[in-house]
């Protein structure tokens, strides 16, 4: 999902500051989803997000610091911002592409049902991809010879083994989510 996107997805459950945003995306769950960036691409993206007409603000005065520009979304922020969330959804071959989270945190856009669809789309592609990560082909490398075969067998194990964990763990939260959905 389009950075701008993102911000507007936070502009329209309430409004903020470019200060407000930026503190959001360095908390923990703005680095869970891996949305790093700079406090100036912040407000270069409401600026053009302005001129777009997505989103306006007004100015709040602050006492003995630099006044504030709180930031709302516009009916047509709102609109583009469902639009993007409308568009079909594609899950990516690496589960750990922010893009489910992004649109899964913005579900308070989309009906119950295509909030339930987003979350059925993402589980029957883990699972499949779960399915095909176990059946992988485990076939001898033709390593240089200084690398240690079996420790290197090892280390690639480990590996396979953590994204292994990490993706049954994404799936069963899937199901238990699908589950409350559609209780």
């Amino acid at each position: 999902m389009k950075f701008e996107h993102v911000l507007l997805g936070f502009v329209a459950m309430r409004p903020c500051t470019g200060y407000d945003l930026k503190r959001w995306l360095d908390s923990e769950m703005g680095r869970m989803i891996r949305l790093r960036t700079q406090q100036s691409q912040i407000y270069r993206t409401l600026g053009r997000m302005c001129a777009d007409g997505w989103i306006d603000y007004t100015v709040e005065r602050n006492e003995g610091r630099p006044d504030s520009k709180v930031y709302r979304v516009t009916d047509a922020g709102e609109r583009a911002l469902r639009d993007r969330l409308a568009e079909p959804y594609t899950p990516s071959p690496d589960f750990g592409d922010p893009e489910f989270l992004i649109r899964y945190t913005f579900a308070i856009f989309l009906s119950e049902e295509e909030q339930i669809r987003l979350v059925r789309t993402e589980l029957e592609a883990r699972r499949a991809q779960a399915a095909r990560f176990r059946a992988r082909e485990i076939r001898e490398e033709p390593w240089l010879a200084g690398v240690d075969r079996n420790r290197m067998t090892q280390i690639l194990d480990h590996v396979h083994d953590y994204k292994s964990r990490t993706l049954d763990t994404h799936v069963h939260w899937l199901e238990e989510t699908l589950a409350e959905l559609t209780k």
